[in-house]
């Protein structure tokens, strides 16, 4: 019996795995993380009393025929205004390209919705762009250097959305690129609009002429308690830190409306602290 096993064995060992199926068993995995990590983000804070409201909002921003019935409802259309309108995915030797893009609908205003999708449909194409010529110049690289073109790690690019804020007045989202080789990095491009006016918001705007102040306090105090609290990490302003707020600094909106402050990895502190936000209440 010893001896089955052992010849049993060897002829498993043998057994020759296809580069295409090594490639696409890494390209799922990849994906499922990346699905994991969504989903996770999603979950954490949540109670089970919301789970309702989350597979409302996940039908809303997959289906724009189930947003478009119920934007006409009171209460339900005001989160019926941001649907997936594209969804897609590429899977090649050079990269694993995986998008989801937004859309604005059903404001009541047909040039601010024009004028938003299109930014977003020509942001997105470009940022695709130049990320699979970096692709293309990075396996090209990897070649010329000696490897084999079955071994290049392609590069992930990941595309997706999340709305933060969304009521009669205010709709805040945000969109994520994420380009990923040998470390991940993340680019954040954030939409904030006026829906009663069909204009973007500013800082200014909502906090008032002294914002630059009310917000430097705020980040000051806030980087302090989680420097004492949370052991948080920043750097001081010899080392490139925060310094403060600039004319235009990234922000969006949170669910109540008030501003939040956003500096991406590396900006104000150590990569591993990740995407730092500070929430700023309206005066």
């Amino acid at each position: 019996m010893h001896e089955h096993w052992k010849e049993a064995k060897e002829r498993y060992e043998a057994i020759e795995i296809p580069e295409d199926l090594s490639f696409a068993t890494e390209s799922a995995v990849r994906r499922g993380n990346r699905r994991y990590l969504r989903r996770w983000t999603l979950r954490r804070g949540w109670g089970a009393g919301l789970a309702a409201c989350a597979c409302f909002c996940l039908l809303v921003n997959g289906s724009p025929a189930f947003a478009s019935a119920v934007s006409s409802l009171p209460v339900l259309g005001d989160l019926a205004r941001i649907v997936t309108v594209e969804q897609y995915q590429i899977n090649d030797r050079e990269h694993l390209i995986d998008v989801r893009l937004p859309a604005l609908t059903d404001t009541g205003n047909t040039d601010l919705e024009q004028r938003i999708n299109t930014e977003i449909r020509t942001r997105i194409d470009q940022v695709l762009e130049e990320a699979e010529e970096r692709a293309r110049e990075a396996r090209d690289a990897f070649v010329d250097t000696g490897g084999r073109a079955e071994d290049f790690t392609p590069i992930i690019i990941d595309v997706d959305y999340e709305v933060k804020c969304s009521n009669q007045q205010y709709l805040s989202f945000v969109i994520y690129k994420t380009e990923t080789l040998a470390s991940a990095y993340t680019e954040i491009y954030t939409y904030n609009l006026d829906l009663t006016t069909g204009t973007e918001l500013t800082l200014p705007g909502l906090l008032g002429p002294d914002w630059k102040e009310r917000c430097d306090q705020v980040i000051r105090d806030e980087m302090a308690r989680r420097t004492a609290e949370e052991d948080a990490v920043y750097f001081t302003q010899d080392q490139g830190g925060f310094s403060g707020v600039t004319d235009d600094q990234a922000f969006y909106l949170d669910a109540d409306g008030n501003p939040v402050l956003f500096f991406e990895k590396y900006e104000i502190a150590p990569g591993y602290m990740g995407i730092q936000s500070f929430s700023v209440p309206l005066p």
